[in-house]
């Protein structure tokens, strides 16, 4: 207390920090300025944009003009049968995928990431269905035959 000099807590090393002895710890090849390409959110899109990506080579000039876009949690705007995965608005011609209730949804009878795809792909399936007005086996003939 009394004449004793005040030192710093942590004195920082004068020499770089060694991993396992052998050389200064290098940073990372990407840096932290990429995302992370498996984050939630990338992973989502990426589902979800490649079973629009089906609907579209399927259904040609149906989809034309519609714009599908993705939101974090649902809003209480537009109509759907399913209110808590999409909102469809019809005057504006859009269609709204929520990400965090379809990531949330619970029942997979498998819980993997497959099936966590396919979910997403179903939902996806299911409100340009409900856009368009028809049923799912008329959207895309011949993936239902095998029920």
């Amino acid at each position: 207390m009394f004449g004793r000099e005040k030192r710093a807590r942590f004195d920082p090393p004068a020499v770089p920090v060694k991993r396992h002895g052998r050389r200064a710890i290098r940073s990372s090849l990407t840096g932290p300025q990429l995302p992370n390409p498996d984050a939630r959110v990338a992973r989502f899109e990426l589902a979800a944009r490649a079973a629009l990506e089906l609907l579209r080579r399927d259904l040609g000039s149906d989809l034309d003009g519609i714009r599908i876009g993705f939101a974090t949690a649902p809003t209480g705007v537009g109509e759907s049968e399913q209110p808590l995965f999409y909102s469809i608005d019809r005057p504006s011609r859009t269609i709204v995928m929520f990400r965090m209730p379809i990531q949330r949804a619970k029942g997979l009878h498998v819980d993997d990431e497959e099936h966590r795809r396919y979910f997403i792909a179903h939902c996806v399936h299911r409100a340009v269905c409900e856009y368009l007005g028809r049923e799912p086996w008329e959207v895309a003939p011949g993936r239902f035959d095998h029920f």
